[in-house]
This record gives C-alpha cells, sequence and structure tokens, in this order.
C-alpha cells in the first residue's frame, strides 16, 4: 500500500584544496550569517551547471548534506554550539573539495525557533495557497492542538498517495508544498514537509522526521509536532494514516513514537 520515499544519505570523501575558484563558478560564495537568531544559515551560491554540488551541515558527530543548486537557507537544528558548513563541489566519483567552509556559534534562547521557520526542505512563503490554506483551517483554533487536528483532518483527507513518484523518486528530491496542494497526492516526503510548512506558518514547530517505522519496509517521513501546553513532541504520521482515512478505516492522529526509529530530523 505505501511504497518507497528515497533519500539518500551521502558518504562524502573531501578534497582538502584551499583554492575556491572553478571554471563557471562565483569566485567568492558567501555563507550569510545574519539568521542565525532564528536557528538559520543562508547560502548564496549558484554553482556551475552540470556540477554536482553539496551543502554539508556539521556539528560534533552528526552531519546533513543537502543539494545545493541555488542560494538557499539551511536549518541549524541540531542545538546550541559550533557548527561547521561547507560547500563542497564533485571532483569524481564521491570525491568532492571544499569550495568554501566556515564555523559558527548558535545561541538560541528558544530550541524551537527552528522549526518555525522556512528551509529548503520545507519551504513556505505567506503567499502561498498552501500557507493561505492553513490560516483558514485554523481562524476558529483556539488552541495549539485544534490547530494540529485540523491541517491534519485536511491532509489525510485531501492528499492521496502518489504511487508513480515513489516509483521514480530521484535521490535529490525536494518537496514543493504548492505542487504536493494542487495535485492532491505526494510521497511520505511530501505529505510531511506540507505538514511541517502548515502547521509552522501558524505557529506550531514542526520537524519532518526521516527514518523506519516498524511495518513499513521502505524508508519513511513522518512528522514530530510540539505542543506547548503539553511541553511535548507528538508524533504524527500523515502518509500512513492518509491510507486508512481515505478507505473510512479507524486511525489515530497521535502515534507510538516506539514505532519509529529516527535517523534524520529537519
Amino acid at each position: 500500500m505505501l511504497k518507497r520515499c528515497i533519500i539518500a544519505f551521502f558518504s562524502l570523501t573531501l578534497l582538502c584544496l584551499t583554492s575556491t575558484a572553478a571554471l563557471g563558478q562565483p569566485l567568492s560564495p558567501h555563507i550569510d550569517q545574519s539568521a542565525l537568531q532564528n536557528g538559520l544559515v543562508k547560502v548564496n551560491y549558484t554553482p556551475a551547471k552540470d556540477v554536482t554540488t553539496k551543502l554539508m551541515i556539521s556539528k560534533g558527530d552528526k552531519s546533513y548534506t543537502y543539494s545545493l543548486k541555488s542560494s538557499d537557507q539551511y536549518p541549524l537544528q541540531l542545538g546550541n554550539g559550533e557548527y561547521t558548513v561547507s560547500i563542497l563541489e564533485n571532483v569524481i566519483g564521491n570525491q568532492y573539495r571544499v569550495v568554501k567552509k566556515e564555523k559558527l556559534a548558535v545561541k538560541l534562547t528558544d530550541k524551537n525557533k527552528v522549526f518555525l521557520q522556512s528551509t529548503q526542505i520545507i519551504n513556505w512563503q505567506p503567499d502561498m495557497e498552501a500557507i493561505k490554506k492553513a490560516k483558514q483551517l485554523t481562524e476558529k483554533a483556539t488552541n495549539d492542538s485544534e490547530k494540529i487536528t485540523a491541517i491534519y483532518n485536511y491532509i489525510v483527507t485531501t492528499i492521496r498517495y502518489d504511487h508513480a513518484t515513489a516509483n521514480t523518486v530521484v535521490t535529490d528530491y525536494v518537496p514543493s508544498i504548492e505542487q504536493t496542494l494542487q495535485s492532491a497526492q505526494g510521497i511520505c516526503y511530501d505529505y510531511s514537509a506540507l505538514m511541517a510548512a502548515m502547521l509552522r506558518s501558524v505557529g506550531v514547530p514542526t520537524k519532518l522526521v526521516m527514518g523506519r517505522k516498524n511495518d513499513i519496509p521502505n524508508y519513511h517521513a513522518w512528522n514530530l509536532v510540539y505542543v506547548k501546553d503539553r511541553d511535548e513532541w507528538l508524533t504524527i504520521d500523515p502518509t500512513y494514516d492518509a491510507a486508512f482515512v481515505q478507505k473510512d478505516l479507524p486511525s489515530t492522529m497521535i502515534k507510538n513514537s516506539t514505532e519509529y526509529v529516527t535517523e534524520k530530523e529537519y
């Protein structure tokens, strides 16, 4: 019933080259620290055509790698402390050269603030139809729990699973919440990105989580949603529940977290 949702992780071999110049590329890529107070780093860089370029964000022994195709902003979701941000350009095979690298310090007073922001993976703007819909759905809500329920119910009843995309998805696939809303279909990555974007836009901190579920053989995506009045992160899986709800089968919004194994959080 549920097909695969593939997100590849990259094992990068770095070539420690000091030059930042490359044919057809900007000479001075910019790692912008102006949004650190929101738990974000902005990268202003347009890679050369047909050159695979990555952004690696590391803290301690944890690293997140993103495909870098244009200027964008990325989360610093590993808590306060020192991060290393590296722009990497493919040389051959799995070997990459360092185009730009900077260290930066994150000191957030609200550790959940990063999970309210627009990022490359969870990209949202106030003028998007999905965000207008979130506002409409929650206009009568009196607390976060009501906002969560309203948006969850809309997604699981409206968005259908896209089996064709699941069978052909590429490793650097990035969700588009507008495309998901307009087509009314998506893979698990799309469901969880839409859920995260809509909830973030109405002030509810939400994570997009990648990993495994006990009864799904393939890689999966779901959400962790923070409820302020309970001071608790709830596990919610809109992809999983949509399959039941759309067949008029019983389903519970809040999942048992022990059924999931988290590998990445965005």
